[in-house]
């Protein structure tokens, strides 16, 4: 008899532990935690290590035109921001303004690019505390370019976030 009740208290309990809904959730719940976790760990250390920019967002124009000018492009991609959409096939990299840089010296470009974003000045009305836009207008006051910058907060530079 206690061989029997031991057998149906551990089968429930096995089940219970191991078979049921609740524990297949339970199961499924921990896993999908973890993967957010892991996701969550290897954005952070990704935005935490991304250091190419300056303290101000100027300083990052700069430099990004130094590199630019000087022909490198590695470089110059480096003060971009990292692609943040996970579902992109670029994501946490910058493999999209790379090429776009390199298509862009190709084409003979480099010293446009140059003129439109040394002229472009602070735009005080669309900027905020962590987000700085610089525009060039053309001779009516309509906005032709923009520069938007974004301070990363993981590293504490400047980064370009679109052009």
């Amino acid at each position: 008899f206690l061989i029997i009740v031991g057998l149906a208290v551990g089968g429930f309990f096995v089940w219970r532990q191991y078979f049921s809904p609740q524990a297949k959730l339970n199961r499924q719940n921990a896993e999908n935690l973890q993967k957010y976790l892991d996701f969550e760990a290897n954005y952070e250390k990704a935005l935490t290590e991304d250091t190419f920019g300056g303290k101000t967002p100027e300083e990052t124009l700069n430099m990004f035109i130094e590199a630019f000018q000087a022909g490198d492009v590695e470089l110059a991609s480096k003060y971009f921001a990292l692609d943040t959409n996970e579902r992109s096939e670029y994501y946490l990299t910058r493999k999209e303004w790379k090429n776009g840089l390199i298509k862009a010296k190709e084409e003979g470009k480099l010293g446009e690019i140059i003129n439109i974003i040394s002229n472009s000045v602070l735009d005080n009305k669309s900027s905020s505390d962590n987000t700085m836009w610089f525009v060039l207008k053309n001779k009516e006051g309509m906005v032709e370019y923009s520069t938007i910058l974004k301070f990363n907060q993981y590293s504490g530079v400047w980064k370009i976030e679109s052009m």
